[in-house]
């Protein structure tokens, strides 16, 4: 049952941007923002976050918190962006990402993907970090 619903979500966050895609070449913010919210409740539920780390992640500052770090990982496994040995498919995060996002993502998928076999909670963590130290406005990518 939990792989169904784990499959609904991902089918209906992929949905969702496909229309986004189609519809117009920038997505509305409120379609953003729901889009966010999915991916959210789908990872919260699983890796809570205390309102702290939200807060300070929101700021751009990553505390060392283990369900921090697989929330940012379900968060990419939710949209089918990272494998099962913590490698993130950069290609189809930029394909993926709004007209807003594309440049950040253009300078930070080069510069902060790591081609090798790692935990994937430490993968998003390391991944989102170095995009925010290299911009900080990669924060825009998380569904907080």
């Amino acid at each position: 049952m939990e792989h169904l619903r784990k499959t609904n979500v991902v089918f209906g966050v992929v949905i969702v941007l496909l229309v986004i895609q189609k519809s117009s070449t920038r997505p509305q913010p409120d379609e953003l923002e729901e889009i966010k919210k999915t991916l959210y409740n789908a990872c919260a539920g699983k890796f809570p976050i205390t309102e702290e780390v939200k807060n300070n992640a929101k700021n751009s500052i990553f505390l060392d918190d283990q369900n921090f770090k697989c929330f940012l990982k379900c968060c990419l496994d939710e949209m089918s962006l990272i494998d099962d040995d913590g490698i993130i498919d950069g290609d189809s995060l930029k394909a993926m990402a709004s007209d807003k996002i594309k440049p950040i993502l253009e300078q930070v998928v080069p510069n902060c993907l790591k081609d090798v076999k790692q935990d994937g909670c430490e993968a998003a963590f390391d991944f989102l970090s170095c995009g925010i130290k290299l911009n900080p406005l990669t924060v825009e990518l998380l569904p907080l």
